[in-house]
């Protein structure tokens, strides 16, 4: 792949994280909620989902089960409850070191190889009925780079958190395979105006060892981006 004129100084570093996709989901849906509606509903929500309120605690807030008395943004929140941890209270780890710097800081606009996916794949012509398919994948691929920045449930309050934490989208585990599948699949061509020779293949492939290193944990996706 062609790197030449690169300069990874200026682009973000993206991470693809171990999530509960469901869950994720439901935060954000509470998240959206007015201030008037809110605060029922997070307690509801811990009530429906108690590792919640365990994760909160161990993370010293005192009174989990009160939105306004939990000092973080909803970038954080969101990231925090529904990040999927290990037997050690460890976050899990997806993929080998290799296919997560790779897939890090793709050489192309803002270092994002979601973006460039989007941007030069096109549907194979050649393999009859392959658009649909092709549409399911780009409806996935797209869910993954956006889904948290855009309505009804994202927005900009997903960007430039705590710490710089943007959280771009999310997939469920169901998700996660069924993109897994449709990449190792024929229904998708290049663009034959795509500038890296090799990107969308090279992004292809180590997104994929991500993905089936969640499928194996049996976990969603969250693609999140940092400085």
């Amino acid at each position: 792949m062609d790197l030449d004129g690169y300069n990874d100084t200026t682009t973000s570093f993206f991470t693809l994280d171990a999530c509960d996709g469901e869950l994720a989901t439901q935060i954000m849906r509470v998240l959206s909620l007015n201030k008037d509606e809110i605060e029922s509903s997070w307690k509801q929500l811990l009530s429906d989902f108690p590792k919640i309120e365990t994760r909160l605690r161990t993370q010293g807030i005192e009174t989990p089960d009160v939105r306004m008395s939990i000092n973080w943004d909803d970038a954080m929140i969101l990231f925090t409850c529904s990040l999927e941890i290990n037997n050690q209270q460890r976050p899990i780890q997806l993929g080998e070191q290799l296919s997560k710097e790779r897939f890090g800081r793709f050489p192309w606009g803002n270092g994002s190889a979601t973006k460039y996916l989007i941007e030069f794949l096109r549907p194979n012509k050649s393999l009859k009925d392959s658009k649909e398919a092709y549409d399911g994948m780009m409806k996935l691929i797209v869910k993954l780079d956006s889904f948290c920045q855009s309505e009804p449930l994202g927005d900009a309050k997903y960007a430039n958190g705590l710490g710089g934490l943007t959280i771009c989208g999310i997939l469920d585990k169901n998700e996660a395979h069924e993109l897994r599948k449709f990449f190792t699949g024929r229904m998708w061509s290049v663009s034959a105006d795509e500038p890296l020779d090799g990107g969308v293949r090279d992004a292809i492939k180590h997104l994929v060892l991500i993905l089936k290193s969640a499928e194996r944990r049996g976990v969603g996706v969250m693609l999140r981006s940092h400085s």
